[in-house]
């Protein structure tokens, strides 16, 4: 079985926000302040890593697809 090279960083920053939604959860149910936004924190980071490892995906897609374009000559050769 092969794995998707770009696949493992974005399972990370969903783990990563998976656990900071808990650990905020955690918080607000044992009214502990800190721990709350420790975890809303974690979360955030979790999705803003995620949202640049698919906008960089992305922009190596579009430049493979720029590389791949064949040139239009018109005719000449």
């Amino acid at each position: 079985m092969t794995r998707d090279t770009d696949k493992p960083d974005q399972d990370d920053a969903r783990t990563r926000q998976a656990k900071g939604s808990i650990q905020e959860a955690i918080g607000k149910i044992i009214g502990n302040a800190a721990i709350e936004q420790r975890g809303s924190q974690e979360s955030e980071a979790g999705a803003r890593q995620a949202k640049a490892d698919e906008a960089s995906k992305a922009g190596t897609a579009k430049a493979d697809k720029q590389i791949d374009t064949p040139i239009d000559r018109h005719g000449k050769d």
